[in-house]
């Protein structure tokens, strides 16, 4: 996992050398809201990228996420599903490049106040799972590496120029969750609900 962030790194500075404007840092909370999830899970995001225009920013981000609580865990028998109750320990992490597009900037750049925005990104998570069930001992999935895809709406509230809060609501390909159909367990996409704080800094030319 180490050389993905060392990747990472390397990129902010590419990007950069094409900048003209403000550098953009965003510090983020995510949480899926919803009542039918087995288990809750929430992360912390870090973003930061360069203003390439008025209305586009083009950077890097990286998240940590865990989440625990009790599951079923299914293991196949010789002739049936055997069920097991136990606990499950989740930590992910996902980083990538992302493209935010701002439209009311294009027309209004100096107004600060709102700020609607999209953002589309590119990026990968690693994943690693330890089952405990309730008998002795524990089994650990292996680490695994996924490609990521996805994209939200923002709103950016600036009651300063450098300085506001924001909500996203964002999709992506592997933001699944257990959940309880009625007959059975199933998975399905479910949206990211993401609030924090973002920071612009003036580069002095």
């Amino acid at each position: 996992m180490k050389k993905h962030w060392i990747l990472l790194l390397f990129m902010l500075p590419m990007t950069a050398a094409f900048a003209q404007h403000d550098l953009k840092i965003d510090l983020g909370y995510s949480r899926m809201l919803h009542k039918d999830c087995l288990w809750d899970y929430s992360d912390f995001r870090v973003g930061a990228g360069y203003e390439i225009t008025d209305w586009c920013v083009t950077g890097v981000f990286g998240s940590y996420g865990r989440h625990q609580g009790s599951v079923r865990y299914f293991a196949p028998g010789s002739y049936e599903i055997v069920e097991y109750e136990g606990t499950m320990d989740e930590r992910d992490y996902y980083y990538g490049v992302d493209v935010e597009l701002h439209p009311l900037a294009a027309f209004f750049p100096d107004f600060h106040w709102v700020d609607p925005y999209c953002r589309g990104e590119l990026g990968l998570r690693t994943i690693t799972e330890r089952y405990t069930p309730q008998y002795e001992g524990y089994l650990a999935e292996p680490v695994r590496n996924d490609f990521l895809y996805g994209g939200s709406l923002g709103l950016a509230i600036n009651p300063l120029k450098y300085f506001g809060v924001f909500y996203e609501y964002a999709f992506d390909n592997l933001n699944k969750t257990v959940v309880n159909s009625g007959a059975s367990y199933e998975f399905r996409t479910k949206p990211i609900h993401r609030f924090g704080i973002n920071v612009r800094v003036p580069i002095v030319k």
